[in-house]
């Protein structure tokens, strides 16, 4: 037991903490402001949106409704994030060697992975759940002590069934890829497959819901059907039964026993596999020729090597470009239903015919969405591990090396930008000054993406990582970047749709990329000067 507890701690010393910034001046509590901030922050602003809807629906005191349908939704949203998330975390890790050469028994090394998978995900839970429990509090008729409780189990628990889903279903994923040749090839597309899958099914899910509720007795019947813990918990708030609460906990442990016991019958196998490098090309040392590349080339070369070998960093990079495609396809063949739909909004304020007339700006919306969704290079530093001192060694220019990351990630997304924009001019009739416009937006916002990811992971860098997903999905740069992402987009398309009418659609288009363009320069200006100050500063 004790040695189980040491490893643990071992583990979790290295690899939960994601929100390390790398510094040798700055104290503890500084380390620890930026995530208790936007934690915080994001508490607060999940507390403020749920308030509104507990008050509307306060007056039929049908708030326990809510407290199962938001835990079924953060449920939901833990499966999806971990089905790609926990092969990396389970197999393949670089702690393995170590690990697996101590006395320790296969269901063990097992159990203390998916621990660190459990606490990170209590973590994410809690941001949402403690405040919706909090909300609940205050717009319930009577509180009882059973409340807390039953909450405090809940909020434990409710992890457990998600990531034991997702971790199966990554086994399995891990486990076929494991007998191909291409096996990172194999489980990208399996993974990518499955997420697609998830979100075709929530596209439908009014449809999917819709059927259910007619064949449901009540709300609260139905949330139960599909989710066991999520109609527990609103049963248990307003009928408190200690047996069916003991019940949760013994189902909880009993599917995570099971699982570990399951997983680690095959647990070295697939690891094994997926270490294995298996090779037919045959070389003669005569037909061998040397070609000298410039280093530039080399560089982005290696970063896009990088990408391809990191099947989480391209599930979570390259599903933006994957939507992207989708939604191209989706306009060419069912435009005029598209155009309806977008019309419909009330919130885009925006009539048919004048979305007809503007229809260069569907193209600029599908831009702005995919260039701050396709953040790839918030985490190339970081992934250097190790190796970054060995890229400081080189004789060549920081700045040689910071644009070579910055361009990688160009190669990566405009190609299929500019692919989907000429689709999209054939089938909408653009014109060729609009269309000359959309792809110069199509390289500078792309840019100003790619330009805010490395400067950001240059700021907060995790070199000390065991797993590419603590880098990917587990870091602040991640997080951070994401967040500016998501800002931006709210910003550009803001501005958008304010425009929209008041000038033409040309001219809409002229701005946008006169003010990205001015971006670009100011943040190029900032990562020459500041960002090569921050590389050289870079230790491990």
């Amino acid at each position: 037991m004790k040695k189980t507890i040491s490893l643990i701690k071992a583990c979790m010393t290295n690899d939960m903490n994601i929100f390390k910034i790398y510094s040798k001046k700055k104290k503890k509590s500084m380390t620890l402001f930026l995530p208790l901030f936007i934690g915080l922050y994001l508490m607060f602003a999940i507390y403020t949106l749920t308030d509104g809807m507990f008050e509307k629906i306060a007056p039929l005191h049908l708030q326990h409704i809510l407290l199962s349908l938001f835990l079924f939704g953060i449920s939901f949203m833990t499966i999806i994030e971990g089905i790609y998330k926990s092969g990396p975390m389970l197999f393949n890790c670089k702690d393995d060697q170590l690990l697996l050469s101590l006395p320790i028994k296969r269901n063990i090394v097992l159990f203390v992975r998916m621990f660190k998978f459990y606490v990170f995900e209590l973590l994410f839970n809690s941001m949402f759940l403690l405040p919706i429990m909090l909300v609940y509090i205050k717009s319930a008729d009577i509180i009882s002590w059973t409340y807390y409780l039953t909450s405090i189990v809940v909020l434990i628990f409710s992890p457990i069934i998600p990531i034991v889903i997702s971790c199966l279903i990554g086994s399995i994923t891990s486990s076929i890829s494991s007998k191909f040749k291409y096996k990172n090839v194999v489980q990208i597309v399996l993974s990518m497959a499955l997420i697609l899958g998830v979100l075709y099914a929530s596209y439908n899910m009014d449809n999917i819901f819709n059927y259910l509720v007619k064949h449901a007795t009540s709300l609260n019947d139905l949330i139960t059907k599909i989710y066991y813990p999520a109609g527990l918990y609103a049963s248990l708030v307003i009928d408190f039964n200690i047996i069916d609460l003991l019940l949760f906990i013994g189902i909880n442990i009993g599917l995570l026993i099971i699982t570990i016991l399951i997983i680690s019958k095959f647990y070295f196998k697939i690891n094994s596999r997926l270490k294995k490098v298996t090779t037919t090309k045959k070389v003669k040392t005569s037909d061998l020729v040397i070609k000298q590349k410039s280093p530039s080339y080399s560089l982005i070369k290696k970063e896009v090597n990088t990408f391809f070998k990191t099947p989480v960093f391209i599930i979570n990079a390259g599903l933006g470009l994957v939507i992207f495609i989708i939604a191209v396809l989706v306009f060419t063949v069912k435009y005029e239903s598209i155009i309806t739909i977008i019309s419909s909004v009330k919130e885009f304020n925006l009539s048919k015919q004048m979305v007809i007339n503007n229809k260069s700006l569907i193209i600029l919306l599908l831009i702005i969405v995919t260039s701050y969704m396709t953040s790839i290079t918030n985490s190339v530093v970081s992934l250097e591990g190790k190796n970054i001192n060995i890229l400081k060694s080189l004789p060549l220019k920081t700045k040689t090396i910071l644009m070579s990351k910055v361009y990688s990630g160009l190669v990566l997304t405009t190609p299929l930008i500019i692919l989907g924009d000429i689709i999209l001019f054939i089938r909408f009739k653009i014109s060729f000054v609009s269309a000359i416009l959309l792809l110069g937006l199509s390289i500078i916002m792309p840019l100003v993406s790619h330009f805010i990811g490395i400067i950001v992971n240059l700021r907060h860098p995790k070199l000390d990582f065991e797993n590419s997903t603590e880098v990917v999905k587990q870091s602040a740069s991640s997080f951070i970047s994401v967040m500016i992402g998501m800002i931006l987009i709210f910003i550009s398309l803001t501005i958008m749709f304010k425009l929209v009418g008041v000038i033409s659609s040309t001219l809409i288009l002229l701005i946008f990329t006169i003010t990205y363009l001015l971006i670009d320069i100011v943040l190029y200006i900032y990562l020459v000067n500041y960002g090569v100050k921050y590389f050289n500063k870079l230790n491990i």
